[in-house]
C-alpha cells in the first residue's frame, strides 16, 4: 500500500501545533447545555481520541491510499492476425442445402472454430459490407471476441461489399505490430463493388509492412472475384482457397500453422484498488461520537 499524495500527510503538523498553542476555547462555543461540560472532564481522553480519530482519518483519505498490482508481462508463441469478414446483403444467400444454412450462418460457426484453433495468436477483427469498420482491435482474448459472433448479421455495414477498403484498414491494424509473422485472412462471398481504394495500393500497403494475405471465397465458384482474390493473396505471399464447405476451410488452418511463429508481449496492466472510502467512514464516525459525547447530558 503506498499513498498518491502523501504530502497531505503534512497537514497533521498545524493540528498538533494548535494542540499545543491554540487549547480550545469552550466559552467562544455554543452547544445546548454548556454548563454540563465541566461534569464531564473524565471523559476527556475519550474525546481527545475521538477528535485526533477524525482529524487523522480525514487527512489519511485525503492522502488517497491505494494498492495497486501489476500484471506480469506474459510472452506466448504465436502471430498478429486480423480476420477480414464480409457482412453485405449477398452473405444471406442460401449456402447449405443440407443444413438450411446462409453462407453468414455459416461463416460465422467456421469463424468459431477458426478463434479456438488461434491458442497463442493476437487476434483482430473487421467487418464490411459498403463500409469497414474495427470490431475488435487485436487481443489475446479469443472468448470475447468468439461472443460478438452471434451479434453480427448481415447487412449491418451496408448493402455492397467494399474489399479493398476492409483490407486498408486491417493494415491499420497491423502496422505497428511487432510479430514476425503479420496475417491477414479476408472471407468473402462477392466482388468489390463499394471499395474506394484501388487493389493496387492496398497491395502496396500489404507488401510495405510484411502482411500477408489469405483469401477466402465463400459459396460458388461464380459467386466472389476468383481472380483478384487470387491475385490479392499471391503478392503477399499468402493464398487463395475456395470454401464451398467448411471441410475446405482446413486448408487456411494447416497453412497458418505452419507459419513461423514470434513472441508476442502483452503490455503490462496495473490494477488500482482506492482505499479512501475505509479512513474516511472512521473519521465520520469519530467526529459523531466526539460531537455526541460533547453534547451529551448527565443521566
Amino acid at each position: 500500500m503506498h499513498f498518491e499524495y502523501p504530502w497531505v500527510l503534512l497537514a497533521i503538523l498545524p493540528f498538533l501545533f494548535c494542540e499545543k498553542r491554540c487549547p480550545l476555547r469552550l466559552d467562544m462555543l455554543y452547544f445546548p447545555r454548556i454548563e454540563l461540560i465541566g461534569r464531564y472532564s473524565r471523559r476527556g481522553s475519550l474525546l481527545q481520541a475521538f477528535k485526533w480519530m477524525a482529524i487523522t482519518g480525514a487527512i489519511v483519505a485525503l492522502a488517497s491510499p491505494v494498492i495497486t498490482k501489476e500484471v506480469t508481462p506474459t510472452y506466448a508463441a504465436g502471430r498478429d492476425m486480423v480476420l477480414i469478414i464480409d457482412v453485405s446483403r449477398s452473405m444471406d444467400e442460401e449456402f447449405s442445402i443440407v443444413t438450411r444454412e446462409n453462407k453468414f450462418e455459416t461463416l460465422k460457426r467456421i469463424l468459431e472454430e477458426f478463434v479456438k484453433r488461434r491458442g497463442n495468436d493476437r487476434l483482430g477483427m473487421i467487418v464490411f459490407g459498403e463500409f469497414a469498420y474495427v470490431a475488435s482491435p487485436l487481443t489475446f482474448d479469443h472468448e470475447m471476441l468468439a461472443e460478438m459472433f452471434p451479434y453480427l448479421e448481415v447487412g449491418m455495414a451496408g448493402e455492397r461489399t467494399a474489399i479493398s477498403d476492409a483490407i486498408a484498414m486491417a493494415v491499420k491494424l497491423l502496422e505497428k505490430s511487432e510479430a514476425k509473422s503479420r496475417v491477414a485472412v479476408l472471407l468473402t462471398d462477392g466482388r468489390n463493388t463499394a471499395g474506394k481504394i484501388p487493389f493496387r495500393v492496398v497491395v502496396k500497403l500489404l507488401k510495405q509492412y510484411g502482411i500477408k494475405l489469405y483469401t477466402i471465397g465463400v459459396g460458388r465458384a461464380g459467386d466472389y472475384d476468383k481472380k483478384s482474390l487470387s491475385e490479392l493473396a499471391e503478392e503477399t505471399g499468402g493464398k487463395f482457397f475456395p470454401a464451398a464447405d467448411s471441410d475446405m476451410l482446413k486448408k487456411v488452418y494447416e497453412t497458418i500453422d505452419r507459419l513461423e511463429p514470434s513472441m508476442l508481449k502483452q503490455q503490462p496492466v496495473t490494477q488500482t484498488t482506492y482505499l479512501f472510502s475505509y479512513p474516511l467512514f472512521a473519521a465520520a464516525m469519530s467526529l459523531l461520537a466526539y460531537l455526541l459525547l460533547l453534547n451529551r447530558s448527565e443521566v
